[in-house]
């Protein structure tokens, strides 16, 4: 029995224009909220560091029924935003693409990839990476990061570099697994997977994030300042790694699932 994709409401909310035709060899970066929110951390401070101005947001039907409340006292819904920039180093333009929640169920988190799948077809993105978490019972003061992708040679590219190993069993759970397969198997995308080993236990583990950027500084290059992150996860670190390390050091990790 087909599945019917228009039980779903999409809506696309353009807040600056952009012509395609200008962009130099698009590149998107993913970063979706998911435990101990790595890659979401990640991208957030990617897009402060860049300057990267937001182009468009898109509502979904399936989002978790809450809306957020802001610093100042506002009432935000939850969205897909789709941010922008060029990278000066690189000279190329980027994508960056975030939000505050995935869809509820199965088929909404399937829908709207296919939806964001488009989008980026349609903008010119040639290659999608996408950041997220492995998840760890206790905080890691320098995590690894694992690398899984869309071809052998993008896998051999990326684990070529420092401090990254190739993920050869598990699954990706959400967004950050789904966004960047359906791209490439309906687009012929290029599509990467970074997960940094985060602490679960953890609303943020910055330690993740940066290892995560700090792989991107490597490749494709971009041009970030991570002297304020790596400041951050060192505090971090002393406030909070050596007391989970404690309570976790002699307990057995089970193998972990991978969420985005």
């Amino acid at each position: 029995m087909a599945i019917q994709e228009d039980k779903f409401n999409i809506t696309l909310k353009v807040i600056q224009p952009i012509d395609k035709n200008v962009l130099i060899k698009p590149l998107c970066i993913q970063g979706m909220p998911g435990i101990a929110n790595a890659g979401k951390g990640a991208l957030d401070y990617i897009s402060k560091q860049l300057g990267a101005k937001k182009v468009m947001e898109i509502f979904f039907s399936d989002f978790p029924s809450h809306v957020k409340i802001t610093p100042d006292g506002c009432l935000d819904a939850s969205k897909i935003e789709l941010l922008h920039c060029r990278d000066k180093s690189l000279k190329r333009d980027v994508i960056l693409l975030t939000s505050d929640s995935q869809p509820t169920s199965n088929i909404g988190m399937n829908v709207l990839s296919k939806y964001i799948a488009n989008t980026l077809k349609d903008l010119g993105v040639t290659m999608i990476i996408s950041l997220a978490a492995r998840p760890i019972t206790s905080l890691k003061r320098s995590p690894k990061v694992y690398v899984t992708a869309t071809s052998q040679k993008l896998v051999e590219s990326f684990s070529q570099l420092e401090n990254v190993n190739v993920l050869t069993d598990g699954i990706v759970i959400g967004m950050n697994g789904i966004v960047p397969v359906l791209s490439n198997s309906i687009h012929n995308i290029d599509g990467i997977i970074l997960l940094s080993e985060s602490c679960k236990m953890l609303n943020h583990d910055i330690a993740a994030s940066y290892a995560l950027i700090k792989v991107l500084k490597a490749n494709p290059g971009l041009d970030i300042d991570l002297s304020a992150l790596e400041r951050e996860a060192k505090l971090q670190w002393e406030t909070t790694g050596k007391i989970t390390d404690k309570k976790m050091r002699h307990k057995d990790e089970k193998k972990p699932e991978y969420i985005s």
